[in-house]
């Protein structure tokens, strides 16, 4: 798993909870029909580091372990919130060395 995906259905959710900052946690993806928000797992990673909460890590290393992040990343982010959120979103901007390669995408 190299990142999570988010049906706009979910982001639309998100969006209106904790306002437009979701829309800046991946890149978004369509085929006309299905569109979707890519949040590198990298970012999150990143996100939890930055955040030294040992609960974060705690839930980011259950979601590691599903075969679908999608319902675990929406519970983290209802639990950790705008933080986890602004985390993220400066996790993808941040110019990366090789650690965390996959996280930078531009805007």
């Amino acid at each position: 798993m190299k990142a999570i995906i988010l049906p706009d259905d979910d982001l639309q959710r998100l969006e209106k909870r904790f306002g437009s900052t979701v829309r800046y946690m991946g890149s978004w993806n369509s085929d006309g029909i299905f569109g979707y928000c890519s949040v590198p797992l990298a970012c999150l990673e990143k996100a939890a580091e930055a955040l030294n909460d040992p609960p974060v890590s705690e839930s980011l290393q259950q979601l590691k372990q599903t075969t679908d992040p999608t319902l675990p990343f929406i519970e983290m982010l209802q639990s950790f919130g705008v933080t986890l959120i602004e985390k993220i979103v400066a996790a993808r901007q941040e110019p990366f060395p090789t650690a965390h390669p996959t996280c930078y995408q531009g805007f």
